[in-house]
């Protein structure tokens, strides 16, 4: 009986199209059409999920040669590039080349420290200078001259303290700000020295090191730790 009832011609139920007064909107999405979109989308958030899981699963202690060699996402295959980070046709630097260099890039860093150093020592004078840092010495004949000076020094140490005008503090709150700025640059010079002088430091060491005879120890690539024997006097 069902063979006979599929064997009738049926209607084509099919899908209406954009009515006229939404034709400005273009076609209807049908159901296929939403179909292919809804497999679309779930494959790109499956594919979203495996990445974000593979990333928590990475070992950060994951470690290949070619890592250190090769660049780029294609390593093997037919989009492979062959580029190499390390080859790009340069001759290595021989150990005396290398020295020169070493020695002029020290000199450099020399040269710039010592001016740090006399910019150091300059603001420092004059902060000096504003904060008023120092002692006055008075040079007198006898005990007599003493007094006279002592009580001369007492009466105008009360006039002062009397003629504290507007004028006065004015003054004051310019040095301040004068001696704030001095600071600030004070500050940036020193950090500026400190920063040069463990440079030269780091050069002096390595200079030392690529000398024909070494004069201070180091460390192998093994980890080993080695000193240089001293010659006995």
């Amino acid at each position: 009986m069902s063979s006979m009832r599929n064997a009738v011609q049926r209607r084509n139920h099919r899908e209406r199209g954009q009515p006229e007064e939404r034709a400005k909107w273009g076609l209807l999405e049908k159901h296929k059409d939403y179909s292919a979109r809804a497999r679309d989308f779930n494959q790109k958030k499956s594919k979203l999920k495996a990445l974000r899981q593979k990333v928590l699963d990475k070992n950060p202690d994951e470690f290949y040669f070619g890592m250190m060699s090769r660049k780029g996402p294609a390593t093997m295959g037919k989009n492979r590039t062959g580029t190499v980070n390390g080859d790009r046709g340069n001759e290595v630097l021989s150990q005396n080349a290398a020295r020169l260099f070493k020695t002029q890039d020290l000199g450099y860093v020399r040269t710039m420290r010592n001016k740090a150093l006399k910019e150091v020592e300059e603001l420092e004078k004059r902060s000096k200078g504003i904060q008023g840092e120092g002692k006055k010495i008075i040079f007198v004949g006898d005990e007599e001259e003493q007094r006279r000076k002592l009580e001369g020094v007492d009466m105008d140490e009360d006039e002062d303290q009397d003629e504290d005008n507007k004028a006065a503090r004015r003054l004051r709150k310019m040095q301040e700000k004068e001696a704030d700025k001095l600071e600030a640059k004070l500050t940036v010079a020193r950090e500026r020295l400190k920063a040069l002088t463990d440079a030269e430091e780091a050069l002096e060491l390595q200079r030392a090191k690529m000398a024909k005879s070494p004069t201070v120890g180091g460390v192998t690539k093994q980890g080993v730790k080695f000193k240089v024997r001293e010659r006995k006097r």
